[in-house]
């Protein structure tokens, strides 16, 4: 035990071979002072020591694993890390919203057509026993008729005019887009109308004008007259063909398509750093399987 009690002649470190002894000093965590280099211990009272629970916890980042800087390395986040949850918060987002916006939408649809569903319970709930069971006999055809095309339509006119399709909602914008919603449907309504009392009046019809750009007229279209010269758009189907639609449930399906469309773009760029994430994820992934057991099973399992 020279080593430790200053013999220099029982050193047993020295006997070491070199390059262990090389080894050993750069392992150690103090480096190794020959016993002939030990100084004498002060009677003073021994320097305080820094325990192992005391020193700063070295984050796997950081340049300096003997602690320095630790405090700072702490808060360091990795550039990969950060877009991976940036894009996972992206995406969580951008599902969150899809599934929002039906229940959104239907709920305007409904306040909207708050009359119509009004009309419609009144009628299974209101008359006498005989006119109670005539309406369950008929499911009260006509009210739920009436309030069936009101929900759908005004769906459709919410859809097509950008209802709840933003990610930062604006109250005031959203009731301005409600409010034009069930204009624009009380306008087709009245149209329907005067059109049905020209034909029993034996007069020609008011021109047909479309609902969203009223500046335009119509143009025929393979001998369907489309509001506002709306062009069929490639891939479209429509909810029933376009010969059983009014013209401006024509012009409204379109209308309803391309702003559906839209939508999608916007879900896109917005869960687009997640969707890149995933995608180069999946590269390495693919590259590394490859590397491992051929192209035709790597790919497979990647």
């Amino acid at each position: 035990m020279g080593w430790f009690w200053g013999d220099s002649k029982n050193d047993p470190v020295k006997k070491l071979d070199p390059g262990l002894r090389e080894y050993l000093e750069q392992e150690a965590p103090d480096k190794y002072v020959p016993a002939t280099e030990v100084k004498p211990t002060s009677t003073s009272s021994p320097e305080p020591q820094t325990t192992e629970s005391a020193k700063p916890k070295v984050p796997a980042a950081s340049l300096y694993p003997d602690g320095r800087y630790a405090d700072l390395w702490k808060t360091y986040k990795a550039p990969v890390d950060v877009d991976e949850r940036a894009g996972v918060r992206g995406a969580e987002r951008v599902i969150e919203k899809y599934k929002e916006r039906g229940d959104t939408v239907q709920r305007a649809a409904m306040e909207n057509c708050a009359l119509e569903h009004e009309a419609l319970t009144y009628c299974f709930q209101t008359g006498n026993w005989r006119k109670q069971v005539e309406a369950r006999l008929t499911m009260c055809s006509a009210e739920n008729g009436t309030f069936s095309r009101c929900f759908l339509t005004q769906s459709k006119f919410l859809q097509a005019l950008g209802y709840a399709s933003s990610f930062n909602y604006d109250t005031e914008k959203e009731e301005q887009i409600q409010m034009h919603a069930d204009k624009l449907y009380h306008q087709m309504l009245d149209y329907e109308k005067r059109v049905e009392d020209a034909k029993a009046a034996g007069v020609q019809p008011p021109p047909l004008m479309s609902l969203f750009q009223p500046e335009k007229q119509s143009q025929p279209q393979a001998k369907l007259d489309i509001p506002g010269g709306e062009p069929i758009p490639a891939g479209f189907k429509p909810s029933k063909p376009l010969e059983k639609l009014t013209p401006h449930e024509r012009e409204l399906e379109i209308r309803a398509h391309n702003a559906q469309l839209e939508q999608q773009k916007l879900y896109v760029q917005e869960a687009g750093p997640f969707m890149k994430t995933q995608d180069n994820a999946r590269s390495k992934r693919r590259e590394v399987a490859v590397s491992w057991f051929g192209e035709t099973i790597g790919k497979w399992l990647s």
